[in-house]
């Protein structure tokens, strides 16, 4: 169990893509990843001056060299049997979980942000396939935007807002 987890951490440390990470890393931030990676490559090098595995325990050597007999045997079996307790992996489902939500998410923001891309392509050519302002006259104006130019059948007045028209005159006390 305990080697297995150390074969993980071997892979899991040499799988940082430690560059990758600090074109993420703020400015701010530089000196405590520069600090947490220096731990990181001290605890990988700690590590790697270890083998992955622990060496072979010659147990007929020391039968033939103890003259107390069964207590090699004894060792053998605790040392066989002794399982050094190591907490279970109950985040990493999760984390991958999470992973594949937030995989869909960004699937999703790229299909809408695509679609948003082509309505605003689509913008851009109408809007370069109109006339230009100074070529325009006011029928083409109205036509090119109707909300916003002048209705010829409703004529309005200077700063033609809607505040200032005759219409909303009514009921306006007058100064004479």
């Amino acid at each position: 169990m305990i080697l297995e987890y150390a074969r993980m951490s071997r892979r899991a440390i040499k799988a940082i893509n430690w560059s990758a990470l600090a074109e993420k890393i703020p400015e701010t931030e530089k000196t405590a990843f520069a600090a947490f990676k220096a731990k990181s490559d001290q605890y990988l090098r700690r590590m790697n001056m270890n083998p992955e595995t622990p060496p072979k325990i010659n147990w007929s050597y020391y039968k033939k060299s103890i003259p107390v007999p069964g207590l090699v045997d004894k060792f053998q079996k605790e040392y066989e049997a002794f399982k050094i307790p190591y907490p279970e992996d109950k985040y990493t489902s999760e984390v991958e979980a999470e992973e594949k939500q937030v995989h869909i998410k960004i699937e999703e923001f790229m299909k809408e942000s695509n679609e948003r891309i082509v309505t605003a392509n689509k913008e851009i050519d109408r809007i370069k396939s109109l006339l230009p302002f100074s070529e325009m006259t006011m029928e083409d104006f109205r036509d090119a935007y109707p909300d916003l130019a002048i209705n010829s059948d409703k004529p309005t007045v200077w700063p033609h807002i809607p505040e200032v028209q005759p219409e909303n005159e009514k009921g306006r006390p007058t100064h004479h």
